[in-house]
């Protein structure tokens, strides 16, 4: 498959021109560029005919999209430019799991949108509850396709106009559905009109910050270009939209290589359900223990994995989350499977609960975000308005949100994640 963007870096650089230009290094790093002639801009791709445009042409053609637009800012940039959209079509209140990344946040705040939030039963799940009745009032829905523990939703067709948060899944469009079956789907794959935000970076080979903004038939997407370059930065990195072209020929070439990833995932996790590992359902490409069951925390867990050679994605107190990509190899599994084995194990222990949070709202979020705020300590914030978000990251996903009154609920999650002072409005007078 032909990579324009590669070739014309490729090229380049072996003219070996004085770069009177940006960046600053001006050569030190070959291949990273600003818009030179002929390389094309990211934000007016879809009209120039150039290199980019030419890659994003492939890239949708690889993953069955309509249009795809690259993202240099991940798939953060790609959820706001596709909440920008929506807002662009009329959308002014969108339904979205409580348990949302902070992305969509931001975006529906800065773009004065308000959000229903629907409450899954389990902490910090995209299952949630998608029906006429709970998205009743909304313009639109947000969906998370695969959260940070590796659960999914149900696959249903809201009859709406749906933006997908599948940061997590853009490898899913290449595995084999006959081997590892359909609980998990990618969204180009679920027949209904729909815009995709989704990380490449994430789970495939492609440079941090690399993702895209995938259409379907029956989305109006003639203004995404520039919904992306209200929210992007105006410098998009060139190493970034080289790797994501770079990917369109090697996913053409051995489409294979998601398949044998998911098949070595597959057999550590056969592996370690033999060895008594306890394991939360997870998408192909990830391990998810129960380090509670093992007798510790999944911060421990993490700790005595660091010890062993390996670095997890994420702990939390109850699990340790190992992220895998489409170039894991059957030897990396290897490794992970004995570096899980050396952790000693304990007592299992419960499961620490994460108390329900469906705080009262005082004002919209988008409001109350560019309130006049002060800092209070966690201990005395009962009853004031909050102000920021508070989002650990992983796993982007806010505990609380502007607009929203903290009550003793909030306070104790708060505390659970180690946060120790929080924004609230000012208080009239004060």
């Amino acid at each position: 498959m032909n990579t324009p963007i590669c070739n014309f870096l490729e090229r380049y650089t072996t003219e070996n021109k004085l770069r009177l230009h940006m960046p600053g290094h001006k050569g030190e790093f070959p291949h990273d560029i600003t818009e030179v002639s002929g390389a094309d801009s990211l934000y007016h791709s879809d009209l120039s005919g150039g290199i980019i445009g030419t890659s994003e042409t492939l890239a949708a053609s690889v993953f069955g999209a309509k249009k795809t637009c690259y993202s240099c800012g991940g798939s953060t940039l790609a959820i706001q430019a596709g909440l920008a959209v929506l807002r662009s079509q009329g959308c002014k209140t969108i339904a979205a799991s409580r348990y949302s990344h902070r992305a969509l946040a931001s975006a529906a705040a800065m773009l004065k949108m308000n959000v229903k939030w629907l409450y899954p039963k389990e902490y910090m799940t995209a299952d949630v509850t998608y029906d006429a009745e709970a998205v009743s009032g909304a313009d639109a829905l947000f969906i998370t396709n695969i959260d940070y523990y590796g659960g999914s939703w149900k696959f249903v067709n809201p009859k709406m106009p749906v933006l997908i948060d599948n940061a997590h899944g853009a490898y899913l469009k290449f595995v084999d559905k006959n081997i590892f079956g359909t609980d998990y789907m990618h969204p180009m794959d679920l027949g209904f009109p729909l815009i995709s935000a989704e990380s490449a970076h994430k789970t495939l080979p492609v440079i941090t910050g690399g993702a895209y903004l995938h259409f379907t038939d029956g989305i109006d997407s003639s203004r995404a270009k520039e919904m992306m370059a209200m929210f992007g930065s105006s410098s998009p990195s060139y190493l970034i939209l080289e790797s994501l072209d770079r990917f369109n020929a090697m996913i053409a070439e051995n489409v294979q290589m998601v398949n044998n990833a998911c098949e070595a995932v597959a057999m550590l996790k056969e592996n370690l359900e033999r060895y008594g590992i306890p394991m939360k359902k997870s998408d192909p490409l990830r391990v998810t223990i129960n380090a509670r069951e093992c007798g510790m925390s999944g911060f421990d867990f993490a700790r005595a994995l660091r010890s062993n050679g390996v670095e997890c994605e994420m702990a939390d107190e109850n699990y340790v989350v190992l992220m895998f990509s489409a170039v894991t190899s059957m030897e990396d599994c290897e490794r992970a499977e004995m570096a899980v084995m050396f952790v000693p194990m304990g007592t299992p222990q419960p499961l620490v609960k994460y108390p329900p949070i469906q705080p009262a709202v005082d004002m919209p979020m988008w409001e109350a975000m560019f309130k006049p705020q002060r800092t209070v300590s966690i201990e005395h914030a009962t009853g004031e308005v909050c102000g920021a978000l508070r989002a650990p990251c992983p796993p982007g996903v806010p505990l609380i949100f502007p607009g929203e009154i903290i009550d003793h609920n909030v306070v104790d999650a708060l505390k659970m994640h180690g946060v120790k002072t929080v924004s609230v409005l000012t208080k009239s007078g004060a």
